[in-house]
């Protein structure tokens, strides 16, 4: 008889554990925030690219987060940065290293 992993309570109780994680939170804090910015801007009317962007700025979001590890900050900072990458959106946030990295560039 199989059974389904859904009815089994440690498996949800692991998914809890997974997403209690600042790194997790951060990501999903950062694709909720994005998506709901995208929504509400009624820019753009593909699904699709709503959903990528939700998606590319949670994957930013883990990148910070790692970045915030590294730096041995609190790891309670992942959600905060995955709120303002979410507010910002990628486009801003790729201008913004372009610029800063042009700035490097120019001054070495």
């Amino acid at each position: 008889m199989h059974v389904m992993p859904e009815k089994n309570p440690d498996f949800w109780a692991a998914i809890w554990l997974a997403l209690s994680n600042p790194l997790w939170q951060g990501s999903i804090m950062a694709a909720v925030i994005s998506g709901l910015r995208v929504l509400y801007e009624a820019k753009e009317t593909s699904k699709r690219r709503i959903i990528l962007e939700a998606l590319m700025c949670g994957a930013l979001s883990l990148s910070a987060s790692s970045v915030i590890e590294w730096m041995a900050w609190p790891s309670s900072l992942s959600v905060a940065a995955g709120g303002t990458i979410g507010f910002i959106g990628v486009t801003a946030i790729r201008e913004l290293i372009i610029r800063f990295l042009g700035r490097k560039a120019d001054s070495a």
